[in-house]
């Protein structure tokens, strides 16, 4: 028995009029997929990574689905002065931010077994305090108007 893959569903404008911000948004993966499908929803996106070249590697690619190169910054969550500005920056290329989604993760590069405390802490580092801070300053933002959703992966 073969497997039949469905086709890819068509945008049907479920998030037209909306903004969206994606966190760790890199060439290929989960946050670029996530990017997209806000594109192909009528959002209008923007996206942030550590990793420039990924980041406009990225942003060529949205370009061809929105039309336009979508707004992107660099952004190390890491940094408490970069989430601000990313969220400054967002604020200020799109109006406002309506949906959050939090990408940005890392998995470790060791096996457990063998991972160091210093290892170990950049994982968390990056996947939850990095997730927070994104949280904490988008709330800032949303809290005010009433508004808004975050999308933690």
């Amino acid at each position: 028995m073969t497997a039949t893959i469905p086709p890819y569903p068509k945008g049907r404008n479920l998030l037209e009029g909306k903004t969206v911000l994606v966190t760790a948004a890199a060439g290929t993966g989960i946050g670029f997929a996530a990017a997209k499908r806000a594109a192909e929803e009528g959002a209008t996106v923007m996206i942030s990574d550590i990793h420039e070249r990924r980041l406009g590697d990225a942003a060529t690619a949205l370009a061809e689905i929105m039309g336009k190169r979508p707004p992107s910054r660099i952004c190390n969550v890491t940094r408490e002065a970069d989430v601000q500005a990313l969220i400054d920056a967002a604020v200020s290329e799109m109006g406002h931010i309506d949906v959050l989604i939090n990408n940005a993760g890392l998995g470790g590069f060791a096996p457990l077994v063998d991972m160091t405390d210093d290892q170990w802490h950049a994982v968390l580092d990056v996947t939850l305090n990095g997730t927070l801070r994104m949280t904490r300053a988008a709330l800032r933002h949303m809290l005010p108007k009433q508004s808004g959703n975050i999308v933690n992966m």
